[in-house]
């Protein structure tokens, strides 16, 4: 996932859904600098885990949906390992709407998913599939799936 953020562009990375930090991790691996990185973590038990784990980056107890008044100025990327398909679907239109609202113009979003099927609910929220890849190495393999808001970016 952290391969699809490029973190030379300008903007906030945001990851949503950071449970225990694998995928906050790999991003700071990847080179995402800690001041870009916030992290929207629902458990509150969970975020008390990442402050402790990654001290100096922007951890947040609160829901995706909320992602417009939690960010201000540009989204480069978005990634997220929310289980969607799992959620009510009041819940994932609020989500999949704020995120889309709030990534820039040439921002990415990366979703994770056991989801087999298309479509996406992402692409109710007007994003446009860019890329699906399969992680054959994860059990059950999944997918990493790259949204943008047009072709070109």
């Amino acid at each position: 996932m952290a391969a699809w953020v490029d973190p030379e562009q300008e903007g906030w990375v945001i990851e949503l859904g950071g449970g225990t930090g694998a995928i906050t991790a790999a991003l700071l691996r990847h080179g995402v600098a800690v001041d870009r990185l916030i992290v929207i973590e629902k458990s509150k038990r969970l975020a008390k885990h990442l402050r402790a784990r990654f001290p100096g980056i922007h951890i947040l107890q609160g829901d995706a949906a909320d992602i417009g008044a939690i960010t201000k100025g540009d989204v480069a990327a978005v990634v997220s390992g929310l289980p969607l398909r799992s959620m009510p679907p009041d819940a994932v239109s609020r989500v999949t709407t704020a995120c889309a609202t709030t990534l820039g113009a040439k921002g990415r979003l990366i979703q994770f998913t056991y989801w087999p099927r298309p479509p996406s609910p992402w692409l109710s929220a007007g994003l446009i599939q860019a890329a699906s890849d399969m992680v054959w190495r994860n059990l059950p393999p999944a997918r990493v799936e790259v949204f943008t808001h047009s072709n070109n970016s």
